[in-house]
């Protein structure tokens, strides 16, 4: 009966486990592996690393990269920062707060292909409500296509994607703030510390291990996004939108090439473990 007990944690693990090896694991290998062989001549052969060699040398791929660094480096900051600032601002007692903290969430319960539909009404050339604005401020310099022009392209869609991810970063501060104790803030207010002090040496580092660990997940979610981005601009226009996600989905289901877009994949999960152990680095060095 005891040892029946002392085993007892297999039974609870086991549907877990084989949900996660049937769902994520076996997948996930099945398509790294597929990335080590290529069709020739109608029959499937392994070529080592011959689709990753094809990579390196693949013309595309640089400007795929720094696209997608570029977009998720962007994102995560700005969902750091707006999450934090409005974090403490509802985090302050007053009327309606509730009602506050649950509008900031919207952004965040919404679709991804909606949020998609909602911003290309804004960025809608001729009636737009960017360009509406803008003309109506006598701006019409800044009038332009926001999703058509190369130039602007990526950082109306991050801007998009900024929108739609702040308020993941604002829930985890805020409960993250509500567990200070309180008598930190009155010790150093009787110590003579002012409001940036008390932010400074008291919340930001209580709230530095919550920030970080967001931050983690936040980049592993924004680097392998590709919803909204296909939605809005499908890698467009010259490329100036694509991402990693994209530019895989395109090399699979458009170009039919599936060993190469595996090694693609492939080399998305080395990015994302690589920058994983930088990150969790930092953290475990706080």
């Amino acid at each position: 009966m005891r040892r029946l007990r002392e085993s007892e944690w297999i039974l609870f693990m086991l549907p877990a486990s084989i949900y996660l090896l049937m769902t994520c694991i076996y997948p996930l290998g099945s398509a790294l592996l597929l990335g080590f062989y290529d069709t020739i001549g109608g029959k499937t052969v392994f070529v080592g690393l011959g689709n990753y060699i094809k990579a390196i040398n693949d013309s595309a791929l640089p400007g795929v990269l720094v696209n997608s660094l570029a977009f998720t480096a962007f994102s995560v900051l700005f969902h750091m920062l707006i999450g934090l600032g409005l974090a403490l601002l509802l985090n302050v007692r007053g009327r309606r707060r509730n009602l506050w903290r649950a509008l900031q969430l919207i952004p965040w319960l919404l679709p991804a292909s909606v949020v998609s539909c909602i911003w290309l009404l804004i960025y809608q050339p001729q009636y737009g409500l960017l360009n509406t604005v803008l003309s109506k401020l006598r701006l019409p310099f800044l009038v332009r296509d926001w999703l058509g022009d190369p130039g602007t392209a990526l950082a109306s869609v991050t801007i998009s994607n900024i929108w739609m991810g702040y308020p993941f970063f604002a829930v985890m501060i805020l409960a993250a703030l509500q567990n200070i104790p309180s008598d930190l803030y009155e010790a150093a207010r009787i110590d003579g510390a002012g409001g940036w002090g008390v932010f400074w040496y008291i919340t930001l580092p209580l709230l530095r291990p919550v920030i970080l660990t967001t931050s983690l997940l936040d980049i592993i979610w924004t680097f392998r996004f590709f919803d909204l981005v296909w939605i809005m601009t499908k890698g467009g226009p010259i490329r100036a939108t694509e991402i990693m996600p994209t530019y895989v989905y395109k090399t699979a289901f458009y170009n039919f090439n599936f060993h190469y877009a595996a090694a693609l994949g492939g080399i998305m999960v080395l990015i994302m473990i690589c920058l994983s152990i930088g990150y969790l680095r930092i953290y475990l060095s706080e």
